[in-house]
């Protein structure tokens, strides 16, 4: 009992960090009058990280494999969900292929893979030590989170509003996803090693704490009645001072693991 209790509340805390995101580009006004739209999204990242805790503890997933699985369920969202993938009003309108290079750096990589994947879980693992033997998800539970997962995708698509993708987009959303599935693969396909004991890193901390704090700021006070162009009511202002926020700590992040030279429990 006590270890699933271990488990629930890491994908608790996991979802409640990643739903503070969501709250700073959106603001207060939104989360009032939309409380339906916001216990959907809220339902995302359970589900989301419940399959993601999953893989943790049956993989033993190190920064490196935790970033792959983040960057790889990202693309779904950004491609089917806000489609923000596809869409030339935003980050410039740098398009490759039919692809907005922005959304792909900024959102996918930096945002999925840095600040909704490696340095949640490790506030996350810090607030609430991981029990590396706590129950797994079994299938009927991945069934349901994929479930739900699909569901709300396919409801989203259905935004007359979200940008739509051309032919050449979809090629390289798929191939985008195929090569990351099998550099994910590949990685996991070796014998697992044991899980490194939990280290605390005062720039782990200051990278998740600060984002907290910034994302409720964002979301209370900076509030503005310009909006994004995006299939989304999001405001400007915050959404452009959260993206140097996630450049930044991409940026950090990477130079750290580069010059700590070894894994960043999470």
């Amino acid at each position: 009992m006590k270890a699933q209790a271990n488990r629930i509340a890491l994908i608790v805390v996991c979802a409640l960090f990643n739903l503070s995101f969501e709250y700073s580009a959106r603001g207060i006004a939104e989360l009032i009058t939309r409380p339906g739209f916001t216990l959907a999204l809220f339902g995302i990242y359970l589900t989301y990280f419940a399959m993601l805790e999953d893989l943790m503890v049956r993989f033993r997933l190190t920064n490196r494999e935790l970033f792959l699985a983040a960057f790889l369920y990202g693309l779904f969202p950004i491609a089917f969900f806000t489609r923000n993938l596809f869409n030339p009003d935003i980050y410039k309108g740098i398009m490759v292929l039919g692809v907005n290079l922005g959304t792909l750096t900024i959102v996918g990589i930096l945002a999925w893979g840095v600040v909704q994947g490696v340095i949640t879980l490790y506030l996350a693992n810090r607030i609430w030590a991981r029990d590396w033997d706590h129950p797994r998800m079994g299938v009927i539970g991945w069934i349901l989170a994929l479930g739900y997962q699909v569901t709300i995708i396919v409801y989203a698509h259905a935004n007359p509003n979200a940008p739509r993708a051309t032919p050449m987009g979809y090629v390289v959303f798929g191939v985008l996803v195929v090569v990351s599935a099998i550099l994910l693969t590949r990685s996991l396909s070796g014998p697992r090693p044991q899980p490194p004991p939990f280290q605390r890193s005062v720039v782990m901390d200051l990278l998740a704490v600060g984002s907290l704090l910034l994302f409720l700021v964002l979301g209370t006070l900076f509030v503005s009645k310009e909006k994004i162009v995006t299939s989304q009511p999001l405001n400007l202002l915050a959404v452009t001072l959260e993206n140097w926020w996630t450049i930044l700590c991409g940026l950090v992040f990477f130079v750290y693991r580069a010059l700590r030279r070894s894994d960043v429990a999470v």
